[in-house]
């Protein structure tokens, strides 16, 4: 039996409980961590969700001892990982199968070649097993923090996986890279009692998670199964109670009054769309595969069902011009939704757009294209600062701007701004 520490950066994701979980069932003696003050033990699993955390937290994960392997979202790209981490092993893609194989590789009863999706340092470079997707999608229950009531994850205790895969080809988005376009649906009554042992340990307020949430129980891309989506959320519900409940990120083509019916039902009553842009030309850029008519059409029809609405929009895609903007503005204007979220677009590994932005000239990428307004820096940040300062004014119900909150929309769109430059910066070293 070793001692193992399962630790990520700045919330409990949903991954690192389920390696946690499985570690434990393997019989190891396991700790799970929010941040890396006192890590130490033989083995650590470092769950890294974004680009920027290898930069981040760069030199203290290079000063820790142990065995070290990462894993999450940045695994994507094995080489960058090792570009900035001095790390033992990188897993790419889906790891609890691979436990076990990464514990005998630690104790030195096998080699890094037989750890399927391993990837580690050799005398000719960086190394890759092929990754293959999980053999099953029942898993042992995850390990809970002790503290994870006080999490709040976009208003969330824990977003709980209910399937795996995505079929879409949105060129911002890694599921479908990190999981496959194959759509994997977990047993209800695996997550139903994964809800209970949350629940149980203080978990509060849930979210599902997966993608597209309308895509559970789908054998096929648009093929929307409402019973089993149904009978999911009741099942969950039972347990959470609907006011705890939320389906964030929905496609407004993957919606239907059987579906939302169930949404108005067992939850607490939002729907989150991905919007993205008015422009139907950006729309196309991104491979979205959707029009701004059936984004109205699906806010309608959510509101038929006395459900709020929020939506996400991107801005400062690549090519994206001023009279892109002005049509996402009008249709953000014309929604009057109940909560907008605004960013400027983040080129992560493995995306199209992550391998598009390695050779955009500056003056090509918003991101890097100056600002005629002085208070900014780039385009894409005036475009964000100004569209998430309009959702204010033409929500549902409007909200006074104040010296606060007006404070508070810039300090997030420069961080923004800095956080993409920087993300983009570490792509085009690599590239």
């Amino acid at each position: 039996m070793s001692h193992v520490t399962v630790v990520t950066p700045e919330h409990y994701n949903y991954g690192s409980m389920v390696i946690a979980g499985v570690l434990r069932d393997l019989g190891h003696h396991v700790e799970i961590r929010k941040g890396f003050e006192g890590v130490g033990s033989e083995v650590v699993f470092i769950s890294l969700q974004s680009t920027i955390h290898l930069l981040k937290y760069r030199e203290i994960i290079n000063r820790m001892e142990g065995f070290r392997v990462v894993g999450g979202p940045v695994s994507i790209d094995p080489e960058m990982v090792f570009r900035y981490l001095d790390v033992d092993l990188v897993i790419q893609g889906e790891g609890e199968d691979k436990v076990e194989g990464v514990m005998e590789l630690a104790a030195g009863r096998c080699r890094p070649e037989d750890v399927p999706g391993a990837a580690f340092r050799s005398m000719d470079g960086v190394f890759m097993n092929q990754p293959s997707p999980s053999s099953s999608m029942r898993r042992p229950l995850p390990l809970v923090p002790r503290d994870i009531s006080r999490e709040n994850i976009r208003g969330a205790s824990v977003y709980i996986e209910t399937h795996r895969g995505c079929p879409g080809n949105c060129t911002f988005c890694q599921v479908p890279e990190f999981f496959g376009r194959n759509v994997r649906s977990r047993p209800v009554e695996d997550i139903v009692a994964e809800v209970r042992e949350f629940r149980k340990s203080g978990a509060r307020r849930f979210a599902i998670s997966g993608g597209t949430g309308t895509l559970y129980g789908s054998s096929k891309f648009r093929g929307i199964d409402g019973e089993a989506f149904r009978t999911l959320l009741r099942g969950i519900s039972e347990v959470t109670g609907r006011r705890n409940l939320t389906v964030p990120d929905i496609r407004v083509d993957m919606v239907n009054p059987e579906v939302l019916e169930a949404i108005s039902e067992y939850t607490n009553g939002w729907v989150f769309y991905g919007i993205e842009s008015g422009s139907r030309r950006i729309l196309r850029r991104m491979k979205k595969g959707i029009s701004p008519d059936q984004v109205v059409d699906a806010v309608e029809l959510a509101r038929e069902y006395g459900l709020k609405v929020a939506g996400s929009f991107i801005v400062g895609y690549p090519s994206e011009e001023e009279d892109d903007y002005r049509e996402t503005l009008e249709l953000a204007d014309e929604l009057m939704l109940d909560d907008y979220f605004v960013s400027i677009a983040e080129p992560l590994p493995g995306t199209e757009l992550g391998e598009e932005v390695v050779d955009l000239p500056p003056e090509e990428n918003p991101v890097f294209m100056k600002s005629e307004n002085r208070r900014f820096e780039s385009v894409a940040e005036e475009r964000a600062f100004n569209l998430l300062l309009e959702s204010y004014v033409f929500r549902s119900v409007p909200v006074p701007v104040t010296s606060q909150l007006l404070k508070s929309i810039f300090d997030e769109v420069r961080s923004q701004q800095e956080h993409i430059k920087t993300v983009t910066g570490m792509l085009q070293d690599i590239g």
